[in-house]
Formats: structure tokens, sequence, C-alpha cells
């Protein structure tokens, strides 16, 4: 069992601080340890009090457990005051643990939760020392001194905090507007992006939360890119399942679940890629009623909780695509019904994806020379599954796992289109091919 240290304020309601970071450690299986520097009052509403801890109490409470236990990876919330944040930083001098520095400065319920100096005591004493520095866009602003209005400033800015000395700087994206969230994650060479869908909601305890969950995955040897990357699906999953336990905002949902295995998480990152791409190329004309799903299969999967899904659909809203639902496995039924039908012939057929049938696509598609099959709902027999039956009808005319298979629906059935690939970005190739050919507008 490995151990995870965290040093920050306590939440009464259970949303943040200490609280949500101990749940956001037992999520991933670490054994968490805390040293608390602030009592706070305040709910899902508001903050009522800050009562700082003795600085001789933080001093205890570190001592003791560093003393004691051997600390995987250590993490630092609300530290409140410049003396609090010279003290961490002397006292973990002597380790050599990643160290995790969250700069939380405000709270979601409002209000300011640091001393004055404390934001030049935290760039001066603690962020030289981060593995990770974990700053919102507020902190950054308040960390820089400068506004950061667009993802062009959010790279720039990443830049500019890696200049404090940390080693890696992951700077959030969720407050700014748009379909997608954006979060940078920056080494001094190189940049990734690390995208999800954008909340409008505001839930308690979800920047806690993210930190905490990277300090986990480091803590069990993830590599810092695979830990946010990890995290990040991870937390997607969090913000879908957050619940009220008040009048105000909402709190993360944090129910424990084991780490994802590096195949599911390769899965993973594959079929998330595919979808964002889908949302910024697809033209809405392809979009059927019923929605657009895209799945994914583990290798040698044979049940659908190794088909990984959206939850929900990519829908037509207005005059783009919007994304709804996150990624599960066994998520889906139709999609993962079709991959796990081909597999069976074609081990290596794995993806796949439905759009809207048109006639035109269809002929599109056979001049492209793609394998077509096909098959009449009115022929399925009562004791299999459309998806089954359907799928292996049309690999049998064919002799092989076709690219397309397509029917034309019936009574409350609407007429579909399936695209099928060897994995995702196989997927999407074929899609841009049929978009590149048949040319359609809405």
């Amino acid at each position: 069992m490995k151990s995870a240290l965290t040093i920050a304020a306590s939440d009464p309601s259970g949303g943040a601080g200490i609280q949500a970071d101990l749940r956001a450690f037992s999520y991933m299986g670490v054994h968490g340890c805390s040293v608390i520097t602030c009592v706070t009052a305040q709910n899902t509403q508001k903050l009522y009090q800050i009562n700082a801890v003795p600085q001789t109490a933080v001093e205890g409470q570190l001592d003791a457990v560093l003393e004691d236990i051997k600390i995987s990876a250590c993490k630092t919330g609300m530290l409140y005051s410049p003396n609090v944040v010279e003290l961490v930083a002397e006292k973990l001098e002597a380790f050599d643990f990643p160290l995790i520095v969250d700069p939380v400065m405000k709270a979601t319920v409002g209000g300011s939760l640091h001393d004055s100096g404390f934001v030049e005591a935290l760039k001066n004493e603690l962020m030289p020392k981060a593995t990770l520095v974990t700053p919102n866009i507020p902190e950054a602003e308040a960390l820089l001194g400068e506004q950061i209005k667009s993802f062009d400033d959010m790279k720039d800015a990443a830049k500019k905090i890696h200049a404090s000395g940390c080693k890696y700087v992951l700077l959030k994206g969720g407050h700014l507007a748009g379909l997608l969230a954006a979060d940078v994650l920056y080494d001094g060479n190189e940049t990734r992006i690390y995208m999800s869908k954008s909340y409008p909601r505001e839930l308690h305890g979800t920047g806690c939360t993210f930190s905490a969950l990277i300090t986990a995955l480091i803590a069990k040897g993830k590599k810092i890119e695979e830990a946010v990357s990890e995290a990040k699906f991870h937390i997607v999953d969090i913000i879908e399942h957050g619940y009220a336990i008040g009048k105000g905002v909402e709190v993360a949902g944090i129910v424990p679940q084991p780490s994802f295995s590096p195949e599911e998480l390769g899965v993973m990152e594959a079929l998330q890629k595919a979808v964002y791409e889908v949302q910024d190329m697809l033209p809405v004309f392809y979009v059927p009623e019923v929605g657009i799903n895209i799945g994914y299969a583990l290798p040698q999967a044979s049940s659908l909780d190794e088909v990984c899904a959206l939850e929900g659909r990519l829908v037509r809203v207005g005059e783009g695509i919007d994304h709804l639902g996150g990624l599960k496995f066994g998520a889906s039924k139709h999609i993962a019904r079709i991959i796990l039908t081909a597999m069976k012939f074609e081990p290596d057929k794995r993806s796949a994806m439905n759009i809207r049938y048109d006639q035109e696509i269809i002929e599109g598609c056979s001049s492209l020379d793609f394998e077509i099959g096909t098959f009449d709902r009115k022929e399925e027999p009562g004791t299999t599954t459309t998806m089954e039956w359907g799928t292996e009808i049309a690999i049998k005319q064919q002799g092989k796992v076709p690219d397309i298979i397509y029917d034309e629906g019936g009574i409350g059935k609407e007429a579909m289109i399936r695209i099928l690939g060897k994995d995702p970005q196989d997927v999407i190739e074929k899609i841009k091919r049929i978009i590149k050919e048949c040319s359609l507008k809405e």
C-alpha cells in the first residue's frame, strides 16, 4: 500500500480540502495521510470562517507523519499564510518524493483562502521545489498578474509559471467558456493538451480532487504525463456523477473504483481523441436522429464490459455537435455488439461508429471501393439481437468484415450506417473520405 500526504485545510461539508483529498486517495487505492493548516467553517452555500491552525501545530503534524511513514507523493492545497508556505517548503526540503502544489486561493462558494503575502511566498519558496503545479485560470492570473482569455493565453501562462522553477505546470482550463475544456501540461520543452467536455455547473471540490487523483497516481508510480491523462478520465466521471448534499453547489461524486489498466487507458485515450475529432470535423448532416456513438474494444474482447463507448451520444445542438456523457466500458449495447460480432471473424476490427443513413452516402462509399454489407430487419429471427444478427449476416455475405454495414430501418427503427475499422482513427479516416467524396451539405 502506497501512502500519499495532503497538506491543506479542513472543509466541514466534506466537499473540498482535506476531506476531498483523502476521498480521492482512497478512490485510487492509496493510503492518505494529512496535515491540517486551517479549520474552515463553510458549507455548500458560503464560507463563514477561516481559523488558522497554529504554526507549531502544523509543524508537529508534519514531523509526526514524516518521521514514521514512507510518503510516495505529497500535495499541498490551502496553506493560507506565507509563514506556513515557508514552513512546508523548509520541512519538505529533506525529502525527495514528488511534490504537487495546488495553489488554492478562492473557495467555490466564494471568499479568499489566503492571507497577504501568500502569493509571493508560494512563488518564491514552494513552487521552485514542486514537481507539478496545478493552477486553474483564476489562480494562474493571480500568480502572473495578468488575464488569461484564450487557449493561446493558457499556453503562454503555463510557460511563464514554469519559469518559477517547477518541473511541470498543469494549467486547468475549465473556467474558459466553450463546449470543450482544455488542460495544458508544460514541462519546459513540450506542451501536451488534455481535453474533456466543458460543464456549465460548478462543483465544490473538483480542483482539490483532480490534483489529489494525480498525486495518488504518481504515488503508485505513474509518470506525470500518465498520471494527468488517467486522472483526467477519472475527474470527468466524478463530475458526471456529482450530487447535491445541501442547498448550494453540488459536490464531486467520488465513488471508489480501481485504476484503469494500461490497455484500458490506451483504449479510452484513442476513443476520446476520436470523439473530439468527430465534433470538430463532421457536418451535422451526418448525425442521425438517435445520435452517434463510437466504440473501441480491448484486444480479445468478448463481453460488452470490454468495449468502451459514450454513455450518452454525440447529438446535434444548433449548428454544431455536442457530446453527452463520458466514456465508459460497458456503456453501449448496440455499437458494442457490432464490434464484438466483427471481432469473432476478424479480431483486429475493434472499432465502429454509426452515422445517418442516406442513399447518396452509400453511393459515395461504393465509389470509394469500400466493402459494403447490408441486412434487412424484416428477416430478423426472434432468437437474437438485431446488431449481432445483422452484423453477422453482412459479414457472411461479403466473406469478410465490411467497411460499411447499413440497413434501411423498420417500424420504429431509424435507418443507419455503421462504419467499422481497426481502431477509432481508422474509422475517422474512412469518415473523412466519405465526406470528401459526397460533399453533402445540410
